[in-house]
Parts: structure tokens; C-alpha cells; sequence
């Protein structure tokens, strides 16, 4: 009897039997498959000095998350991702079949000059970055922890060991995955008030090469150090050696720093020599921008997975097939932002360092992560306690609000939020639970692991008031001035200039703000609220700074993309928006309809344009250039 044939030469004479498209159509579904993977491996994918391969540690994960209520919310959002890029593509394909190619590519160059006319080699711009921070912090407390594979937290790892890095563990991961990856991995307490008083030390010496120090969070900061460097007559890479040797003299603590002439090189330079080195960019532009070239976008900070995915989908995967796809970039500038694009390209981007104002705080809010919770009474109960939580940070950083929101998450790990605004401004829980108990009981009964409240539209109470009440209040019951800008509980969105802010960067910030509860099973014990000192101030993105504007005075903003709606905008209207913004169930309408339609819709404005379509502003724009 011959040998039967081995499933590897079954597969091999399938496939030679199969057509051209049935070929292209399986290489497409494996190709999804590992993008789909990718995705489920989080925001650490690519981290140099794995021990596995990276498809590997990505299989792993998506096996071990099979069948978890995560693993199916991450098919859903992958699938309503895939009915977007492949939007984009048909949108793409139908703008370019009517396009002037060579009058594109002339209009695409001319911004480039543009944007290249705004590069600024003057100033030396340095990104810090602790190693392994917490785990380090956990090390000095424990020393038999030295050399192992540990995380920190139990149920989701707020950071891990460079040992257990190696086996693709990472923050925000789940302790299950973890134990998957690194089966020998041991996981500790977080200790909150170890790594408060660690990161003081740290800023205490860095402030020392620059008053205006930026802290990005705990455990990164960006600085101005080219006075210093003048003062001192030494040169950057002399500064950045002796800060780094006194923080470790400091706190017994390593620190890597990216040295550039603007804050996005500084911080991917950063990471070229992790753990305990430094990396310094030359200041010529030929440099950067061959530097640019070859980079995937990946590495580009604020470029995470939705828009990694989105731009391959167009043909984008490193920085320099920006140059390559500019014509089609520039007829999907609505959506991808092409100037923002061309920073990327060139390597230009914001150096301007400033410690975070109080006037660029859009939102205060507390949220907690649980185990589901179904009790009516257990959720309202709770709800309650986090009001409380809210007024105590709303007195400790001095602010009221008009606009309350109630977040939570279902078990599906479905984001929804609930608003609404009132005539005047409110800081007390007295104030704020009857509306966040009326917006929530609405939404009675569900099964949620996440809950929390948010008030935005804010106003600064160390500001005294100009107006006839303020006349009368007397100085003793002002409240004395305060220059904390302080930190919500939740992840505070990415700030980005309002001409860069696209459709493609509000899905990335949606993204991003899902990260910590990335791989959480029922069986995870995830309720560990951060401290308000935790959170990080407001950053920013490569884009720049928000432009200010006193505009959501005159109606509510958004908190999740803190736009101002106008002051006709009713609660009903806030909450679509809010929906829109928040929830990816919104990308599948979009396939269907015109974003441009729907944003008019969501925003609850009418306008002028209503009938107008993309393919007629495009055809415009062509005839005018």
C-alpha cells in the first residue's frame, strides 16, 4: 500500500491546482489574518530584543484570546475597520479616475515645499525615557525580583521586566496572555506612592537643564536643553550624559534619551538605544529625511494601529511612500490630513516644550475598571462614588463644568456615553450625580466593566470672575491661584492642531483610549482606579498644539474629540455626536454614506453644502489649479 501524502503536500498540490484569483484571494485572507493578529497584539508590537518572532507572539495572543468576549468585540471592530479601508479604496479609485495625475502630483509637491519651508534646526529638543520604570521602582523595593520575568499589576500588566519583555509581554496586557507568552513570569502589586516620589526625583534633576520641562507622564519628559548647552558651552550629547548619570546617581534608577531638533524625532530616537543609552539625530535635513524614509509609520508617534492599517491600505507602509502615493494621498486629504502626512515624510514636526496650561484642559473625570456588573443598585451605587471621587479632584484643580458625561462599557467591550448639558456651571456632587443618575438609569439594565464621569466645558476657578458677581465676591471666599494643571483618571486625548485633526486621527484616539483594558478575561481582577496624580497632562502629538479658542463657551463640547457643537446643539444632539465619535459601529454607516454628509449630521449644524458631494468640491479644486 503506498505512503498516504502529508497534509504540507496536500496543501502544496491544492494550491497548484487552484487558479490565479482563487491564489490572490487566499494570499488576501492570510494577509488579513495576520493583520487581524497584529492588531490583537497591542500598542508594543515591533519592540526590539524579542526572543521569539514577532508572528509568533501575535498567534500566541490570538489563540489564547479565542472565544474571549475581547477577542469577538476585536473581530467586530476589525471587520467594521476592513468595511472602512476598503471604503477609502473605492473612494480613492473613483476621485483618481477623474483626476489630472501630473496637476496632483505638482499641487502635492508644492505643499511639501510649503511644510519643508517650516523646518526649524535651531533648537536641541530631548525626550527622556525611564527604563522599565515601574518594574525598575519594583526592583528597589524588592531585590529578589532583579533578573526575573515579572510584571506589575495582576490583572492587566501596567508594564513588565526587560526579562519578560523578550517574550512579547508588555502594558496593557492581560495576566492570562502574559502566563501564555512567559510561563515563568511573576506578577506583583503596584505600589503608586513608590513610583509618585521616583518620578519627583527624576523631575527634580531634569528641571535642573530646564525650568520649562515637559512631563509627558510618570516616566517621560521632554526638555529644551539648547540654553543650557550655550550657558554651559558643552555640547548635547556632554548635557544628555551628565543628566542621565545624575538621575541614575539620583534615584538608582537607568534612563534612555532621544536627542533631535523636534519632539517627534527626539522621542523615536529615544528608543533607538533602550534600555540605558542615548541616541542623538544629526541636524541636517538630508539626514532626516533619509532617516524618514525607510521608517514604518508605525514608529511615528500618534500613529497607531487604525491609521498603520488604513494607510497600508492605500499602499502606505513606510514614510516614504507618502512621496511615492502623494497624488491619491492628496485627493483623500478630507480623511487622512496630507499635510500632517507631509510632516511625517519629512521628519518635521513641533519644538516647542512648555509644562501643560490649565487653559488646554478640556475635561476632569474619574472612571473604574471592575468585573461585570448587572445589579441595578450595585451600578448606581457605584456611579455614586465615583461623583463623589469627581468633586474631590474638581476642588483639588480648582474647576467647574457645564457638560456631564457618563461612560461606561458593556461587556462586549462596546463603548457607549451618555451627555448632557446645564445653564450653569457645576463642580459639587450634589450637583453633578442627579444628571449622571438620570442619564444612566435611561440605559437600565446592562452588564458593564467600566464606568465613569466626565465634566467638560470647563472653567478655570482660579480665574476671578470679571463680571458683576465677581464684583461682590469677597476676596477672602476667592480661591487662591493655582498653577497645577493636574490629570484625569482616563487617558486624556491626543492634542493635535485643529487643521491636522482628520477622521483617520479621531479613530486613532478612540483606539488608543482602549488600551489599558486591552486583553481583561472575567477572571481578571482589573479594578485598580489610577490616583489623579497618575494620569498624564494633556500631550502632544507630532501635529502641534490646539489652536485655543473660547467657542465651547458658547455651547457643549465634546469629550471625546473636545469640538464645540454650537450653542444650538440640544443633549439629543450631543449624544449622536458623542456616539459617532466613541463607537466603531459608526465606521460600518460610514461605508455607506458620505463622511462628509455625516459629519454635517452628527455635528447638528446645517450648512450651505449639504448637497454637495466629494466628487464636486474635487472636480472644482481640479478646474481652479
Amino acid at each position: 500500500m503506498p505512503p498516504l501524502p502529508s497534509p504540507t503536500e496536500d496543501k502544496g498540490k491544492a494550491i497548484q491546482e487552484m487558479t490565479e484569483d482563487d491564489k490572490a484571494a487566499v494570499a488576501a485572507a492570510e494577509a488579513r489574518q495576520r493583520s487581524f493578529e497584529r492588531s490583537l497584539a497591542g500598542p508594543s508590537v515591533g519592540k526590539a530584543g524579542l526572543m521569539r518572532d514577532q508572528t509568533d507572539i501575535n498567534r500566541i495572543i490570538a489563540e489564547a484570546s479565542k472565544g474571549s468576549k475581547y477577542y469577538l468585540n476585536q473581530v467586530r471592530k476589525d471587520k467594521e475597520l476592513t468595511e472602512k479601508i476598503e471604503w477609502y479604496q473605492a473612494k480613492r479609485d473613483e476621485l483618481m479616475k477623474m483626476a489630472n495625475i501630473p496637476k496632483l502630483e505638482s499641487e502635492a509637491e508644492r505643499i511639501l515645499i510649503e511644510v519643508e519651508a517650516t523646518r526649524d534646526l535651531s533648537q536641541t529638543i530631548v525626550h527622556c525615557d525611564m527604563d522599565a520604570f515601574y518594574a525598575a521602582v519594583e526592583v528597589q523595593r524588592d531585590p529578589t525580583l532583579k533578573g526575573k520575568a515579572f510584571g506589575v499589576g495582576r490583572g492587566v500588566l501596567t508594564t513588565a521586566s526587560y526579562e519578560a519583555r523578550k517574550y512579547g509581554c508588555r502594558s496593557g496586557m492581560a495576566g492570562f496572555i502574559a502566563k501564555k507568552l512567559c510561563p515563568h513570569i511573576i506578577f506583583t502589586e503596584m505600589h503608586f506612592d513608590l513610583y509618585i516620589a521616583a518620578s519627583k526625583s527624576v523631575r527634580e534633576v531634569l528641571l535642573q537643564y530646564d525650568e520649562n520641562l515637559m512631563m509627558a507622564s510618570l516616566d517621560e519628559g521632554y526638555l529644551n536643553i539648547t540654553p543650557y548647552m550655550n550657558a554651559n558651552d558643552m555640547t548635547a550629547a556632554e548635557v544628555v550624559s551628565q543628566m542621565r548619570a545624575e538621575v541614575e546617581a539620583k534615584t538608582q534608577l537607568t534612563m534612555s534619551a532621544g536627542i533631535a531638533p523636534n519632539r517627534m524625532l527626539a522621542k523615536i530616537c529615544s528608543d533607538k538605544n533602550k534600555p540605558n543609552g542615548q541616541y542623538e539625530m544629526e541636524f541636517e535635513r538630508t539626514v532626516i529625511t533619509k532617516f524618514m524614509r525607510d521608517l514604518p509609520v508605525r514608529k511615528i508617534p500618534g500613529f497607531g494601529r487604525v491609521t498603520e492599517r488604513c494607510l497600508e491600505g492605500l499602499g502606505v507602509e513606510t514614510c516614504g511612500d507618502i512621496f511615492t502615493h502623494r497624488a491619491e494621498l492628496l485627493v483623500m486629504d478630507h480623511w487622512f490630513g496630507f499635510r500632517g502626512l507631509c510632516k511625517a515624510y519629512l521628519g518635521i514636526a513641533d519644538n516647542n516644550v512648555a509644562p501643560g496650561k490649565r487653559e488646554e484642559r478640556k475635561s476632569v473625570g474619574v472612571e473604574r475598571t471592575f468585573r461585570d456588573k448587572t445589579d441595578d443598585e450595585d451600578i448606581l451605587n457605584e456611579l455614586t462614588s465615583i461623583a463623589e471621587e469627581l468633586e474631590k479632584d474638581l476642588e483639588r484643580l480648582q474647576y467647574s463644568g457645564k457638560t456631564v458625561t457618563v461612560k461606561y462599557k458593556l461587556h462586549t467591550y462596546e463603548n457607549k456615553t451618555r451627555a448632557k448639558s446645564v445653564g450653569k456651571y457645576i463642580s459639587t456632587s450634589k450637583d453633578i450625580l442627579p444628571i449622571a443618575l438620570e442619564l444612566m438609569k435611561r440605559e437600565l439594565p446592562v452588564r458593564i466593566r467600566l464606568l465613569g464621569i466626565r465634566l467638560s466645558t470647563l472653567k478655570d476657578l482660579t480665574i476671578a470672575d470679571r463680571g458683576i458677581k465677581g464684583f461682590f465676591t469677597s476676596p477672602s471666599k476667592k480661591r487662591p491661584a493655582s498653577t497645577e494643571a493636574g490629570n484625569s483618571r482616563s487617558t486624556t486625548p491626543i492634542i493635535i492642531d485643529a487643521d491636522d485633526d482628520t477622521e483617520l486621527m479621531r479613530m486613532e484616539r478612540e483606539d488608543e483610549a482602549e488600551v489599558m483594558d486591552m486583553t481583561a478575561d472575567d477572571s481578571d481582577n482589573v479594578d485598580s482606579p489610577l490616583p489623579s496624580d497618575i494620569g498624564t497632562p494633556p500631550p502632544t502629538s507630532m501635529f502641534g498644539k490646539r489652536k485655543l479658542s473660547e467657542t465651547h463657551l458658547l455651547g457643549p463640547v465634546c469629550p471625546i474629540c473636545n469640538k464645540a457643537l454650537g450653542p444650538g446643539t440640544s443633549n439629543i444632539g450631543l449624544n449622536e455626536h458623542i456616539d459617532w465619535c466613541l463607537n466603531r459601529d459608526a465606521i460600518s454607516e460610514a461605508s455607506k454614506k458620505s463622511p462628509a454628509a455625516k459629519k454635517a449630521r452628527t455635528d447638528g449644524k446645517s450648512t450651505a453644502k449639504k448637497g454637495r458631494d466629494v466628487k464636486g468640491t474635487m472636480l472644482d479644486w481640479l478646474k481652479k489649479s
